[in-house]
């Protein structure tokens, strides 16, 4: 095989693992091997913008779809990421939002909600976590 052949079976290669490797789960939770994938990426991809594909040269139209290809994955890859980060930061939100449900819950059963107006039980008392919880 002539260099061209190899050229083009490791860009084959380059966006398959791209495509493939972003979407795991341990790729997703190491930043540096998801960096380093999409570094790579954007320095082939400007590689052959820049060089073109040995063996191409008479079709610099395949050059520049290959190297925009790649530069397409880093962009994908990133709003990959910003997804993920989304659902991590909704994850955690609901989990808070759970918490405060459940100690609500738990201060109602226990009678010192105080939201029962300002003559009622719990009237005057100090919510525990609410504001100026902690300060005297």
């Amino acid at each position: 095989m002539d260099l061209s052949t190899w050229v083009v079976l490791g860009l084959a290669a380059l966006i398959g693992a791209n495509h493939v490797l972003v979407r795991l789960p341990w790729v997703r939770s190491n930043d540096a091997l998801f960096w380093l994938l999409n570094l790579l990426d954007l320095g082939v991809g400007i590689a052959v913008l820049a060089l073109g594909l040995p063996g191409y040269a008479h079709a610099p139209a395949v050059g520049w779809v290959v190297g925009l290809l790649l530069v397409l994955h880093v962009a994908q890859n990133l709003h990959l990421r910003g997804q993920w980060a989304r659902e991590t930061r909704e994850a955690a939100q609901r989990q808070r939002d759970r918490e405060r449900r459940r100690r609500r819950q738990e201060r109602e059963a226990r009678g010192m909600e105080g939201s029962d107006g300002p003559d009622g039980p719990g009237a005057g008392r100090r919510r525990p976590d609410g504001p100026g919880a902690g300060r005297r």
